[in-house]
């Protein structure tokens, strides 16, 4: 029965087998608890019944054998209903060890026979028998589905049984064993019987699932099919729209099948037109009738331009596989046509504006290179091109006449050795390669040697040609030949070194006279004024007369010669110039009173304006500056009209200060004010009333040059002078003082306020600015606000200490201050506490983004740019 059983089940198939095994599990795990309760009242009721057959002991061995065995078949079914295997694929191990744990259940109720067999009581040994048999039967009913374990439980359950009634004395023992023997082979065949149902059901269940699993698969397989075929669909329409060329693919009906999104971008066509699936003649005659093609198909190379023309004639020709158009935007198309077998054609549109440019830049760079190479080979500076190694790929004609190398003798070899000589500047050399290395470009001018060892002057300039990585790919030098200029030059310095020479030389002949010359009329004065003085022994008036005009005559002498010792010594070098801060207004003040005297004298009026108002100082040296001045105004007096007038003006500009010197005489003409400085030239006055030796005005000149200044004239004939002097503005620093003679800066004037409207208050605003004009200005501007008042500093160090103690409203501040400059002002009022929220508004001339910008960024409050804004100012 068991062979049959399993050649069944390999005819039916592993499926089945599986289906089968999972089946008997599944009925294992759900009758276990129905199979151990009848075995539990089977055994009470055997208890009960049987209880004085045995022994107590016998009892409790028996008891414990069907717990140990009860017990077992729970941990089984348990692991069993736990194993992940367990269903359709489930193996035979789980299935061997429930069959194990039912038999072994039999042989437990075997071994009643054994332990608790009545010998002498025929009626126990029938209810025995009945109730082992009736357990055989159970187990070959419930466990019917698995016939080997049913059969395995009834066998060991009744075989102790059967043998004791085989060997028992009485009659009824082998009736009773044979009884039970056919009792249990019926059962038997009707549990095969069963079984056969069980596997009947499983197998029919299992051909069902495997039909309905084969549908599945196969729909599951036509979903897989249809979504692969969805994303590869998807996936070519992405490629073909992400395509940097535009495609259009007509099918056999001569209509549109397929287009990408590039062909839109591309041809401006639109793409409810395209949705529409148009013709290629459709399509074509849309892009006549819109402009595509140009105003007479001019976009359309004339290679195509033909076609193009009989094809909207009627003549349906093939197009040529390949032409270009540029499109309304400017861009260059190539459009390529490909027929295919079947009809229908796929058309191409790739944009190549960029390799079309390429072509034309190539073609202008070759067309500039050729004129390039004609200007190269006939100009008559010398060209080289040079490797990256600084070795000769090619020379022009200017290169050979000027050096005698051919271009078939250097090529290859070192430009710089085959050049140099010994008397060649190294230094020079290096510095134009590192020019280069730098900057990618470096000139010098070197001695270099011919063929014929000729050295000649070469002023050369050197390219380096880089590729698109930076590297060096070559070097192009063109030189010229300076020599004749460096000659002219070297003449030009000798020259000039000869004439600096021969001044020196005069300057120190006419030093050495002017002080041998001093001695005697130191004599010759000092005599003549103990004549003239003598009281013991006076001279007679007519000898006095003598001795005075022998004392003014020395006097003439003396400053001349004077005169003459200052000018050697400024055109010396010799003269010493201290510069420094000097109060302007009080040095004029000084020589105007000096001047008063001989102004009177000549009846030339000294014009009010004279007094200058001037608080501003310069830098120059404050004794040679009244030397310049008196000299000047000695001059605009002496050389005046009798009745006439001088007048003194004063303005200030970039750094400098101007004061002029306005006479009313008879004015110069050009050519008389060309050679007014020159020394000893007189301008035809030599003659006239007026002394003097034309010394004054050279050296005056000469001592403002040596201040960092310089004295201009303006004049007019019958009108009139104006010497100008201008001198730099002195820059006062925070650690410097001022010299004795100089006057202090004036202190700070704070503009009176103006009237306030009732009920409101005075402001005060702060403006720190070093320059009066701007400060003249901004009072100006200010003056008519109501309520306001304008407290002024020109030094950035009392700005800040009126800012204390004025505590302003506001404050205006300059950025290009003297000794410090505005950021470093506008820190230092952040950092004071009293000042921090002060607004400051930064005034400058600098008016350039990046300016305001970092202004803005220190802290400003705003920014206001000279020219001022006086509207934007005053709000």
């Amino acid at each position: 029965m068991a062979a049959a059983d399993a050649s069944h089940a390999t005819d039916e198939g592993p499926d089945v087998e599986r289906a089968l095994r999972a089946e008997r599990v599944r009925l294992y795990v759900a009758s276990l608890r129905s199979g151990v309760f009848g075995q539990v009242v089977v055994a009470a009721l055997m208890l009960a019944v049987l209880h004085a057959q045995a022994s107590p002991a016998a009892w409790a061995v028996w008891f414990a054998l069907l717990a140990v065995t009860m017990g077992t078949r729970f941990a089984v079914t348990a692991r069993a209903r736990a194993d992940p295997a367990t269903g359709s694929a489930v193996t035979s191990r789980p299935l061997g060890r429930l069959r194990a744990a039912v038999i072994a259940s039999g042989a437990a109720w075997g071994s009643a026979a054994l332990l608790l067999f009545p010998a002498q009581d025929l009626q126990a040994q029938t209810f025995l028998a009945f109730m082992l048999a009736g357990m055989a039967a159970g187990s070959l009913t419930l466990t019917s589905y698995d016939f080997l374990a049913a059969l395995g439980f009834a066998a060991l359950a009744q075989l102790p049984m059967v043998l004791r009634l085989l060997v028992d004395d009485q009659a009824m023992g082998p009736a009773m064993a044979a009884m039970m023997l056919l009792f249990t082979g019926f059962l038997a065949l009707a549990g095969w019987r069963a079984q056969r149902n069980v596997r009947d059901g499983v197998a029919a269940r299992t051909a069902q699932s495997l039909r309905a699993d084969a549908l599945l698969r196969g729909r599951q397989r036509l979903t897989e099919i249809s979504e692969e075929l969805a994303r590869k669909s998807e996936a070519l329409q992405v490629t073909l729209d992400s395509m940097e060329q535009g495609i259009l693919s007509l099918g056999a009906d001569g209509r549109t099948n397929f287009y990408n999104r590039r062909l839109i971008e591309l041809t401006d066509l639109p793409e409810s037109l395209l949705a529409q699936r148009p013709t290629l003649d459709e399509i074509a005659r849309f892009q006549l009738e819109h402009g595509h093609y140009g105003a007479q198909l001019d976009s359309v190379e004339p290679a195509a331009r033909g076609a193009l023309q009989r094809w909207f004639a009627g003549d349906k020709a093939p197009f040529p596989p390949s032409y270009l158009r540029r499109t309304r935007a400017g861009v260059m198309l190539e459009v390529k046509t490909r027929y295919l077998n079947g009809g229908g054609l796929v058309r191409t549109f790739a944009d190549v504006t960029a390799y079309i440019d390429a072509q034309q830049r190539l073609q202008d760079s070759q067309a500039q290179a050729r004129k390039l190479a004609l200007v190269a080979a006939h100009t008559d500076n010398a060209v080289a091109i040079l490797d990256a190694e600084g070795r000769v790929e090619w020379v022009n004609e200017g290169f050979t006449r000027l050096t005698g190398h051919a271009l078939d003798e250097v090529a290859g070899r070192d430009a710089q050795t085959l050049l140099d000589g010994p008397d060649t500047d190294t230094d020079a050399v290096a510095r134009m390669a590192q020019q280069l290395a730098e900057q990618g470009k470096g000139s010098a001018e070197l001695l270099q040697h011919a063929k014929d060892g000729r050295p000649y002057w070469f002023a050369i300039e050197t390219q380096a040609v880089v590729d698109e990585a930076g590297q060096v790919q070559r070097y192009i030098a063109i030189g010229r030949d300076v020599s004749a200029r460096r000659a002219a030059e070297q003449a030009l310095r000798a020259a000039r070194d000869e004439a600096e020479r021969a001044s020196r030389a005069k300057s120190e002949f006419l030093s050495a006279m002017s002080h041998e010359l001093r001695t005697p009329m130191n004599a010759i004065l000092g005599f003549a004024q103990l004549l003239d003085t003598d009281p013991a022994h006076p001279l007679a008036e007519r000898q006095r007369g003598h001795v005075q005009q022998i004392l003014r005559a020395g006097e003439h002498l003396l400053a001349l010669i004077n005169d003459v010792l200052d000018l050697a010594r400024v055109e010396a070098g010799k003269e010493r110039i201290r510069v420094e801060p000097v109060a302007l207004a009080e040095l004029v003040d000084d020589c105007l009173e000096l001047m008063q005297p001989l102004a009177q004298e000549r009846a030339v009026a000294m014009d009010p304006t004279a007094s200058l108002d001037c608080s501003l100082r310069v830098a120059t040296d404050r004794t040679r500056l009244k030397q310049v001045l008196l000299n000047l105004l000695s001059n605009a007096i002496k050389y005046n009209r009798p009745g006439g007038s001088v007048r003194l003006a004063c303005s200030v500009g970039e750094g400098e200060l101007r004061l002029g010197i306005t006479d009313t005489g008879l004015g110069l003409d050009a050519e008389q004010r060309a050679r007014l400085f020159n020394a000893f030239e007189r301008l035809g006055a030599e003659a006239g009333p007026v002394p003097g030796a034309g010394i004054g005005l050279a050296l005056s000149r000469r001592i403002v040059e040596l201040m960092h200044g310089r004295i201009e004239i303006e004049s007019e004939v019958g009108r009139g002078s104006t010497f100008w002097v201008c001198l730099p503005l002195a820059v006062p620093t925070a650690d410097s003082t001022a010299p004795a003679v100089a006057t202090p800066v004036p202190a700070p004037q704070a503009q009176p306020p103006a009237p306030a409207r009732p009920g409101e208050s005075v402001r005060t605003v702060l403006y720190i600015e070093d320059n009066a004009v701007n400060v003249l200005l901004m009072e100006a501007a200010l003056e008519r606000l109501p309520g306001l008042r304008l407290v002024t500093a020109q030094l950035p160090q009392l700005g800040l200490e009126l800012a204390r103690t004025e505590r302003p409203d506001l404050v205006l501040l300059d950025i290009q201050l003297p000794g410090i400059d505005g950021f470093e002002v506008l820190r230092r009022l952040r950092a004071a506490e009293d000042l921090r929220h002060t607004p400051v508004v930064a005034v400058s001339a600098n008016a350039m983004p990046a300016e305001v910008e970092r202004a803005r960024a220190a802290g400003f409050d705003d920014y206001l740019t000279k020219p001022l804004d006086i509207a934007r100012l005053r709000s």
